[in-house]
């Protein structure tokens, strides 16, 4: 097993290796790999774009050489895979991806807003859209790479970020719910999918936090790793048909994730996937028992012959399975397949290539991203309709905050960790509120005033020379204050290195630096507050929440979220996003913070510990079992300060038992009955009882939006499946259904107005 830890000096990573954010294009020669095809290969089936997968499958493999099937198994370079010209397989890139394909030296990549801001729209027609245009500039971004082009995005997110408020890539992910992660996931990986472009869903499974997530044990029981931790991968897998997988780094129950044929099994017996499953970069670890464990392909590499002749003698001498080599290679070929390696040079790929680099950056792809900033946009509190703000009234804004004049992206300047790591790219262009705000109501009609900086070298203000004053003194001369702050990327971001990693996940529930202090001295000078909180995760609100008038949670938004932002805070928009989290008071509202050490963030042990032959740093026990996110709050009796599920409108809603049908579809009428358009998010949960076991008082099943004009009522309709009664019996080992479940339907998990037996 080869391990390389990350060098660090001064604070910067001088080798940041196994991490997901190395090498991308441009860290080696291209290479011309569609060339060189034996002339005797020509004309063979498998080479026949018309014909089925597996057809082409059942063709190649003979034809390989043991020295080719285990090529195919190992990736070429840091960021590319593929490459066996004799056969005619073409190299293809790898992107990083959390908001658009990453490639630091491109810029002009639209900038999708991140997941956690799309979990939020609960749209998942808007996330199939999202991920079908970052397809589109995954695969024209590096359309001069002579290898081939990117076919390869490392996302969606499905880990549950929910379990703890400080996870670091929590806004990377889709929320607390397993059933809005997965659905999600797999409608964003349908969109990637549509233009051959394969999704990498990450990082399976249990690593919910950045801390020693490298080298830690997490004990999880089987009903917890079944419901909860393993579900959006087994949901995305049914609703999106995912190509591919990440596994995590982290072990599981004592076994590295990319040996784990247990867990590993339950996604290929389970769940009938037929995908391949990549390690996470470094994170193969050993040839013989990633193979044997059910991980296809071993990324981060060097092109390494003698690594696949040591294979093959393997192979020869039974250390590795013919079966487990067989089962691994047909699936790396049917991603090969599937995202058009072998068929690089046919008309139709180039066709969609073509079509992909036209759209690049351009308006299809703005309106998308624009859309995903507005659906995001959840607006928490709204004391006697403040908002939308009457522009005809207002003659001085004061602008405040550390987060007014802040970009997020790379087109800060500043280096990928401090944008999001795997997340970060350069977009076309990133408008800060401060830029907005200037836009909307006139320069000489905003005073800025930051209070402080989330981060010193941020510079000169976006809008030069614009003077910082005072927050108190600014606040005093304007009608209303807009104050943007929340969370960046020093504290949300991927933690690079290897071991244990310092401040590598949030150090608090708390809003960063003297925020809620800023906030509370500005609300004593000027009532008319509105709060705007950028956020990847829960923050505590409690110190500020009664003196302000409105919260309007942004999230990392996107280019456009400024924009997106002001054209709420004026009516233009019409917030309708619903949190995918739940905001608690305190820290020990969430399960795993009152539960001691072992149980989060882990438990340092001897360095390093020995665990059926494994290194590890640390351990963690998921005691907390099923308990995560709404699910703990509503065992636990605590009361939230915002529920999940949770999002208010400029209008209202009515939501009423529809008559019964005879097919068996529970419906609901909706009705708007306030004064302008709006997009009601109708959420549907099953309350299910089981003799001798615990239920939560309930779960997410089902979820629809509907536009509605003002006065206009629409019936939502919910087809019941058998999965809504489905539970995890620890006493027999298998799915087992409970004899009763009750539908709750409405508008937050806090606000289900109707009931009926399912």
């Amino acid at each position: 097993m080869k391990i390389l830890i990350a060098l660090v000096v001064s604070g910067i990573s001088l080798i940041p290796l196994f991490a997901e954010d190395v090498g991308y294009a441009g860290s080696g020669p291209a290479r011309g790999l569609s060339r060189g095809l034996d002339p005797a290969l020509k004309d063979a089936p498998y080479r026949n774009p018309a014909l089925d997968i597996e057809k082409r499958i059942d063709d190649l493999v003979g034809r390989m050489t043991p020295f080719e099937k285990f090529k195919a198994l190992h990736c070429r370079s840091t960021s590319s895979a593929g490459g066996i010209p004799r056969i005619g397989l073409s190299e293809f890139l790898t992107c990083d991806g959390g908001v658009g394909p990453r490639a630091e030296e491109r810029s002009g990549i639209t900038y999708i807003p991140s997941g956690i801001a799309w979990a939020a729209a609960w749209d998942p027609a808007l996330a199939e859209e999202a991920g079908r245009v970052t397809g589109e500039e995954t695969r024209a971004v590096f359309p001069g790479w002579e290898g081939g082009s990117a076919r390869m995005l490392l996302g969606p997110g499905g880990n549950i970020g929910g379990r703890t408020p400080f996870g670091a890539r929590s806004f990377e992910y889709l929320g607390e719910d397993p059933l809005l992660a997965g659905r999600l996931a797999g409608r964003f990986a349908k969109g990637l999918q549509s233009v051959k472009v394969s999704p990498c869903m990450k990082h399976y499974v249990c690593n919910d936090q950045e801390w020693c997530r490298t080298m830690i044990n997490v004990t999880v029981g089987e009903r917890a790793l079944r419901e909860i931790y393993v579900r959006p991968f087994e949901i995305a897998i049914r609703e999106g048909g995912v190509w591919s997988i990440m596994n995590s780094y982290n072990a599981v129950n004592g076994e590295w994730t990319s040996w784990n044929r247990r867990v590993n099994d339950i996604l290929y017996r389970d769940c009938g996937w037929d995908g391949a499953l990549l390690s996470d970069w470094g994170g193969y670890r050993n040839d013989l028992r990633a193979i044997a464990g059910g991980t296809t392909l071993d990324t981060n590499c060097t092109d390494d012959p003698a690594q696949y002749r040591r294979e093959v003698e393997d192979l020869k001498a039974g250390r590795i399975s013919e079966s487990d080599l067989n089962d691994q290679l047909r699936r790396v070929l049917r991603l090969f397949f599937r995202i058009g390696a072998f068929d690089r040079d046919t008309p139709e790929e180039k066709r969609l290539q073509a079509r992909c680099e036209q759209s690049f950056g351009g308006a299809d792809h703005a309106a998308v991203a624009r859309r995903a900033a507005e659906e995001s946009l959840v607006l928490l509190k709204n004391d006697g309709a403040f908002l939308p703000l009457d522009r005809t009234r207002i003659r001085k804004v004061a602008v405040i905050g550390p987060g007014a004049d802040q970009r997020y992206s790379l087109a800060s300047g500043h280096k990928v960790h401090q944008c999001g790591g795997a997340a970060a790219i350069l977009p076309i262009a990133e408008p800060t509120p401060l830029e907005a705000c200037v836009a909307a109501f006139g320069r000489g009609n905003v005073v800025y005033a930051p209070g402080f900086r989330y981060d010193v070298r941020s510079g000169r203000s976006t809008v030069p020379p614009m003077a910082e004053r005072d927050p108190v003194a600014a606040a005093k001369e304007a009608d209303v204050v807009l104050f943007f702050g929340g969370t960046d990327h020093s504290y949300d971001h991927e933690a690079a290195g290897w071991g244990v990693v310092p401040n590598a996940d949030k150090p608090g529930l708390d809003l960063k630096g003297p925020q809620a202090e800023l906030i509370a001295r500005v609300a004593a000078a000027n009532p008319n507050v509105v709060v705007c909180l950028n956020l990847g995760a829960p923050v505590s609100v409690q110190p500020w929440l009664a003196s302000v008038k409105a919260v309007l949670v942004t999230w990392y938004a996107g280019q456009f979220g400024a924009e997106a932002t002001l054209d709420a805070l004026l009516g233009k928009v019409n917030p309708s996003g619903k949190l995918p989290y739940t905001f608690g008071r305190r820290l020990e509202d969430w399960p795993c913070h009152r539960m001691g050490e072992d149980v989060y963030p882990g438990r340092i042990g001897e360095w390093p510990a020995k665990v059926n032959g494994l290194s590890l740093f640390a351990k963690e026990t998921y005691a907390d079992g099923i308990w995560v996110g709404y699910r703990g709050f509503d065992r636990d009796g605590i009361r939230p300060e915002f529920a999940f599920g949770h999002g208010l409108s400029y209008t209202s809603f009515e939501i009423a038992s529809a008559p019964a049908r005879g097919d068996g579809t529970k419906a609901v009428r909706v009705k708007n009955v306030g004064g302008r358009a709006g997009r009601c998010v109708v959420q549907c949960y099953v309350t299910k009882t089981a003799p001798g076991v615990e239920m939560p008082a309930k779960e997410l099943v089902d979820f629809a939006s509907v536009t509605l004009a003002a006065g206009e009522e629409k019936t939502v309709a919910f087809r019941p499946e058998p999965e809504w009664l489905r539970y995890w019996d620890e006493r027999s080992g298998k799915w087992a259904q409970a004899p009763r479940g009750v539908l709750r339907i409405g508008e937050a998990s806090d606000r289900l107005t109707v009931q009926m037996e399912l």
